[in-house]
């Protein structure tokens, strides 16, 4: 399958994932709003940074703004929180497959694990494809 329609397939998960994730809210009801939804399952600490245990470097790409606050660096095979202060979905979707691709919903905490072998490595948003990053292992 070519990047392109991959990335098309992607697109359009991610897309059904946050069409499902609005639970028929009505935006024009001042009783539902993120704030009093029930969190996500996928939905982790709200601190946007997380630790793989006692001793480790807690490491954490931000959304905000439609752009991502990255760390210099993560070690290998660390676990990564994403969180997304943005009212949209996005994802962080590594420009080579299959190396991380994880969606964020609107005022979601979620993980994905670096790649295990240092270097750098490319990413961006499926929905809005301007947004891009690059996640340095050391």
């Amino acid at each position: 399958m070519d990047v392109r329609r991959r990335r098309l397939l992607a697109l359009l998960s991610v897309a059904a994932l946050l069409a499902g994730c609005g639970g028929g809210q009505d935006p024009d009801d001042p009783g539902t709003d993120a704030a009093t939804a029930a969190p996500s399952a996928s939905a982790g600490p709200s601190d946007p940074v997380a630790s793989a245990g006692p001793g480790a470097e807690a490491v954490g790409i931000t959304v905000a703004d439609f752009a991502y606050e990255v760390p210099a660096s993560v070690p290998a095979g660390a676990e990564v929180t994403v969180t997304n202060e943005d009212d949209v979905g996005h994802t962080v979707t590594s420009d080579e497959e299959g190396v991380f691709d994880v969606a964020v919903g609107p005022g979601e905490t979620v993980t994905l694990t670096a790649p295990a072998e240092a270097g750098e490595y490319g990413f961006f948003c499926i929905p809005h494809p301007h947004m891009t990053a690059t996640l340095v292992v050391r």
